[in-house]
């Protein structure tokens, strides 16, 4: 079976969880193309695909507007496709939070007029190193604040390994 995994990435954090994806596929005997969708070359034809993962992480409350531009203009061919979005973010980390992950999937779902055949919600990570003052205390004193007791030095990832492979060897064997 021929994948693609077509993804968006801010921090680096969806480009690992995509590459975490294409290499549970691969030892599962399947091809994989991965396709950051920031990068306009490389001739992509989604009829060459069994199926597809569209991966994007969210920030200030919406998902990559390339991930979007990207959906929107091949949500035809999406459509006829067995396939799944992968959002990653760090409200899908907590069970308080995870109703505010699946309202940015809503609201990305709508303004893309799509709708896949599964989606998986993924927890994050936090990356201080590479923060700005205005990101690091957006973290400090927003809606997460109180999950991240941490000094905020060092990355912390939330991301759960083991349920995104069984989801993933799920929507491949399906």
């Amino acid at each position: 079976m021929n994948v693609l995994i077509a993804y968006a990435t801010t921090e680096g954090q969806t480009q690992k969880i995509a590459k975490f994806i294409g290499g549970i596929l691969s030892s599962g005997g399947h091809h994989v193309r991965l396709h950051n969708v920031s990068d306009p070359s490389g001739g992509l034809s989604l009829s060459d695909y069994d199926k597809v993962i569209v991966a994007g992480s969210v920030h200030s409350g919406a998902h990559q507007s390339d991930l979007q531009l990207f959906v929107f203009a091949h949500r035809d061919q999406l459509g006829r496709l067995p396939a799944m979005l992968v959002s990653v973010s760090l409200a899908a980390a907590f069970p308080d939070t995870e109703a505010e992950a699946r309202k940015y999937v809503g609201t990305f779902l709508d303004a893309a007029q799509w709708k896949p055949a599964q989606t998986v919600l993924v927890a994050g990570a936090v990356k201080p190193g590479i923060y700005d003052w205005f990101q690091q205390s957006a973290l400090r004193d927003g809606d997460l604040a109180s999950h991240l007791t941490e000094d905020l030095q060092n990355t912390k990832e939330f991301t759960d390994w083991d349920d995104l492979r069984r989801k993933i060897t799920a929507f491949a064997d399906a």
